[in-house]
């Protein structure tokens, strides 16, 4: 049986890249800080993950085992591993760089002539390349040239794209398709909940073996795919929960009912797809319109995945972004010459009112506004220069926007009581 190593046993963990490899024939070894995650892992033979749909399914997970990201016990799991994957957030990566480095080491002694494959299944461009720099230079420091040329030439780091929504999940809670609750469930915490869509794909030339996974799809193009997901469905999925607190919804599918939100979302989606068919021309126009349409009209409104907007809404300072799933695509409008990005305007805009006491980030933006206005946030945390004439576009028509979005709220018949004061 073959044997991988996943760090985070989180909800994308058990309920997306774990059931895979699984069902692929690995046995698959969680690593995760959460000691008492870890503990219910070991003392259970299985999960079961929720398929939240109209036609509701569940599936059993078995094979696997689990070891406290923190513990030696972790190092003993590397010199029989062929294949390590990660969904512990791409601002983790370096933190457990360290033990992987450790671990190839341990690989290395073991089997010098192993290959064996790292996929950082993360949110964002790139975080697969990310990680290999940062275990490189501690895998590196005091390394032999044997085992340089081990890393260089028989670990590979295959960047990839990962689509599915996971959202928070309590099986005694569940409801069907029709939004209706279903029975009780005699669940435990390991059980998980998952949207029926799911997309994942490698690339392809950064694998050093062949791994056979199934629902693995392998591109040369990945940037292509990396980018199309991050700038449609998580430009969609953010604009929807930032719009949808503003005006007092608690979930993303009731959210998305509101016509209002409805339309700047569609309208934000179809201006980072004019940008994305000029960069990318792997995808037609025909192709992406239904792929935006089965976000809009299936995924995000699917009242079985009942996902919480502050889920959606948390950690602002990452998804404002100059790269991310609301600054990125605005900027790529602009690069690409195909019109201003108005609704995404509106996405960022609604991004920056965004305030959670809860959240450090939003506690920060909302300080930042006092102190420095709606650029200011623009400048420091999207990494919008001063006297770049794109970025300088870029921010002019947010801080409007930013003024029109706070009227526009004014005027709705639903508006969340606990902002109020930001708007007045």
């Amino acid at each position: 049986m073959p044997k991988a190593i996943h760090f985070g046993a989180g909800n994308i963990g058990r309920g997306f890249i774990g059931p895979l490899l699984v069902d692929s024939g690995y046995h698959v070894t969680f690593a995760d800080v959460n000691e008492s995650l870890i503990d219910s892992l070991n003392a259970h033979d299985h999960y079961t993950v929720h398929i939240l749909s109209q036609r509701s399914s569940t599936t059993e997970v078995t094979d696997f085992s689990g070891v406290v990201s923190t513990s030696p016990d972790l190092l003993d799991e590397f010199p029989t591993v062929d294949l390590i994957t990660t969904s512990v957030g791409a601002q983790i990566l370096p933190k457990i760089a360290p033990t992987i480095a450790k671990g190839l080491k341990r690989l290395y002694q073991a089997r010098p002539d192993a290959l064996v494959d790292i996929i950082a299944c993360e949110n964002g461009v790139g975080a697969s390349e990310i990680l290999r720099k940062e275990v490189g230079k501690h895998f590196k420091k005091d390394a032999s040239p044997a085992e340089i040329e081990f890393f260089d030439k028989r670990v590979g780091f295959a960047n990839c794209s990962v689509d599915r929504i996971v959202p928070p999940f309590d099986p005694t809670k569940a409801v069907n398709g029709n939004g209706e609750k279903r029975r009780e469930s005699k669940g435990h915490e390991l059980d998980v909940g998952v949207e029926d869509f799911y997309e994942w794909v490698v690339d392809q030339d950064a694998l050093k073996t062949d791994h056979n996974i199934h629902g693995m799809k392998l591109a040369r193009d990945l940037l292509a795919y990396v980018e199309r997901k991050l700038f449609t469905l998580n430009t969609a999925h953010a604009t929807i929960a930032y719009l949808g607190w503003l005006k007092g919804y608690e979930t993303v599918n009731e959210a998305i009912e509101d016509k209002q939100i409805y339309d700047i979302a569609k309208g934000a989606v179809a201006e980072s797809g004019r940008a994305l068919l000029k960069k990318h021309t792997i995808f037609s126009k025909d192709e992406h319109e239904r792929y935006i349409n089965t976000i809009l009209d299936h995924r995000l409104k699917n009242p079985s995945v009942q996902d919480d907007i502050k889920r959606v809404c948390r950690a602002p300072k990452r998804k404002l972004g100059r790269n991310d799933r609301l600054v990125g695509p605005a900027m790529m409008d602009y690069e690409y010459g195909v019109g201003k990005p108005t609704n995404l305007a509106k996405s960022i805009a609604a991004a920056i009112w965004y305030s959670d006491k809860d959240d450090e980030d939003a506690v920060a933006i909302r300080d930042m506004v006092g102190e420095g206005g709606v650029e200011k946030v623009l400048r420091e945390v999207s990494g919008l220069k001063k006297g770049t004439k794109k970025a300088d576009q870029l921010v002019d028509h947010v801080v409007k926007a930013y003024g029109d979005l706070r009227s526009e709220l004014h005027a709705s018949t639903k508006l969340n009581g606990h902002v109020n004061g930001y708007l007045n």
